[in-house]
C-alpha cells in the first residue's frame, strides 16, 4: 500500500494534493463556482442588469471563499498536524503565516 507523507515536493506534498483535490465537497463548491461564473460571461454578453449580474459575482465569490476555507482546514487538519506531531513545524507554521498576510 502506497503510503502518502507531507514531504514538499515541488512545494506541494502529495497529501495537500490529495485534500485539496478530491474532496467532494469542495470539488462540488468549486464546480458550482464555475457554474455561477459561466452564468456572468452569458449575462454580461447578453447585456443583463448590471446589478443582477454583480449579484451573481458576489455568489460566486462566496462559493470560492468557501472552498477555499475547506482547502486550507484540510491542509491544517492534515498536513500541519502531521508537521506538529513530527516536532517539523516551523514551516508550515510559516506557511500559514504567509497564507494570513495574502488573505487578510
Amino acid at each position: 500500500m502506497l503510503k502518502l507523507s507531507c514531504t514538499p515536493i515541488y512545494g506541494v506534498t502529495y497529501k495537500e494534493m490529495i485534500h485539496m483535490t478530491k474532496d467532494p465537497q469542495t470539488i462540488k463548491i468549486l464546480k458550482t463556482a464555475l457554474g455561477q461564473v459561466e452564468s456572468v460571461i452569458r449575462m454580461t454578453e447578453d447585456q443583463r442588469y448590471c446589478l443582477d449580474i454583480s449579484t451573481q459575482i458576489s455568489a460566486s465569490i462566496a462559493l470560492l471563499k468557501k472552498a477555499q476555507q475547506q482547502i486550507i482546514s484540510n491542509h491544517l487538519n492534515h498536513c500541519v498536524l502531521e508537521a506538529l506531531e513530527k516536532g517539523d513545524s516551523k514551516e508550515k507554521i510559516n506557511e500559514i503565516n504567509q497564507l494570513l498576510k495574502k488573505l487578510l
